[in-house]
């Protein structure tokens, strides 16, 4: 980059307000996926956000006893890898011809699972 220069203003306000637009709109097409969630893919959706969670848990734990972090270190590993499947999982998905249903419907339950697994995390963290 040619120090000093700068894109134009509106180009830049122009890149940013697409910029924001990403987020949003990835949610509606998780809510249009949503709208043809089947029962099964519910149940398989629980399923998978418990196997996850104490699957990743479990890892970052060791990985983190293995390189002896710090207890705080340690704490903020295993409560990042608690958290919920981002909505981009869904995106990928559905842009490389896989079960994006079954992701849509991962995405949602381990959301509305986090909120009892991150507080349980966090009560044996702390």
């Amino acid at each position: 980059m040619v120090q000093g220069w700068q894109t134009p203003l509106w180009m830049t306000n122009t890149l940013e307000l697409i910029g924001q637009m990403a987020i949003p709109l990835m949610l509606i097409t998780l809510g249009v996926a949503l709208a043809r969630l089947t029962p099964e893919n519910v149940v398989r959706a629980v399923f998978v956000s418990c196997v996850k969670f104490f699957i990743c848990i479990g890892i970052a734990f060791s990985i983190g006893q293995f390189f002896e972090l710090a207890p705080i270190a340690l704490a903020v590993l295993v409560l990042q890898v608690s958290t919920p499947v981002a909505v981009t999982s869904y995106l990928l998905a559905e842009k490389y011809g896989a079960e994006a249903g079954e992701v849509a419907g991962l995405v949602v339950v381990s959301t509305l699972l986090s909120v009892v697994t991150i507080s349980i995390t966090l009560a044996f963290l702390v």
